[in-house]
């Protein structure tokens, strides 16, 4: 199996016919079909279920088509990477950001480091938590910019800020709490909309307080939260830095102050791979950043 092979299945999976995939590599529809069977004949396995107007993948397509595609990824990187380098560029930096840390913030760091560091350009890929994790394993991203919780100890993290985190929606869930702060028994029996990482942490509270939470929805981006808070459908929970994202007229922000329930954003490079000089630049910008 090589470079051309993958580059072949991929074309034809994005194509999702062999003429099309043909055309697009500016080869005949022949020599596509007989490479594609030898890859599957190397592998031993079936790729495609071939049908008159459209292929469909099999189970171990779908396998090879995950990996194939982090393959051609990561040599487009280092073609770039080699590019940068041997045209005396600084480079690129490869960098994973959840949603829930606020454009206004994300803007903010990005557009100082590239007053200092006009020359450095970004690649920026945006996921949950756990997708920049796998990204960051995987090499695809050199650093990435998560928010708690999570489980990473194969990886190098600073805490670059904590944020409390707050209850938000309209004021008709809210009447008859008149502090600017609130706790989880005081909302539980409202519809809540959260994270699914928060999921656990509510639950036993509300379970050590004998209360029975109710979780309207769960979901694992503070722009849906935020989205369903607005439109009234219940109390989303959200970190500081996503308030800007509410909207909606009447709406109420409150801090919740149970004790531990907080997040923190974190910045994290893998140990174990290389670093260019993009990368500790950055790192070590943002470390100095937030002091």
């Amino acid at each position: 199996m090589d470079f051309k092979q993958l580059s072949y299945f991929v074309a034809t999976v994005q194509e999702g016919n062999i003429s099309k995939a043909a055309i697009k590599l500016n080869i005949s529809q022949p020599p596509l079909s007989t490479k594609l069977k030898e890859l599957e004949n190397e592998l031993g396995v079936t790729l495609f279920e071939r049908g008159s107007r459209k292929i469909e993948l099999t189970q171990a397509g779908h396998m090879l088509y995950a990996r194939a595609t982090s393959i051609l990824e990561l040599i487009d990187i280092s073609k770039k990477e080699l590019a940068d380098y041997t045209s005396g560029k600084i480079g690129t930096l490869r960098i994973g950001i959840i949603s829930s840390i606020g454009s206004t913030l994300i803007n903010d760091w990005l557009t100082h480091f590239h007053q200092i560091y006009p020359d450095i350009l970004f690649n920026v890929f945006e996921g949950n938590t756990y997708e920049q994790l796998d990204k960051l394993r995987s090499n695809l991203i050199e650093l990435a910019i998560v928010r708690t919780p999570f489980s990473a100890d194969d990886l190098e993290c600073t805490l670059l800020m904590k944020e409390q985190v707050y209850a938000v929606g309209h004021d008709k869930y809210f009447e008859g709490l008149h502090n600017s702060y609130v706790s989880l028994s005081q909302i539980c029996d409202k519809p809540l909309i959260l994270y699914r990482r928060w999921q656990k942490f509510v639950k036993n509270f509300c379970m050590e307080e004998g209360l029975n939470p109710y979780i309207f929805c769960m979901n694992d981006d503070a722009r849906t939260t935020a989205s369903m808070a607005n439109s009234g459908l219940g109390i989303g929970i959200i970190p500081e830095s996503t308030l800007p994202l509410l909207s909606a007229p009447h709406m109420v922000q409150k801090a919740i102050s149970d004790h531990g329930f907080n997040s923190n954003i974190c910045l994290l490079r893998n140990p174990n791979s290389y670093h260019s000089t993009v990368v500790n630049l950055f790192y070590e910008f943002l470390e100095d950043y937030i002091k």
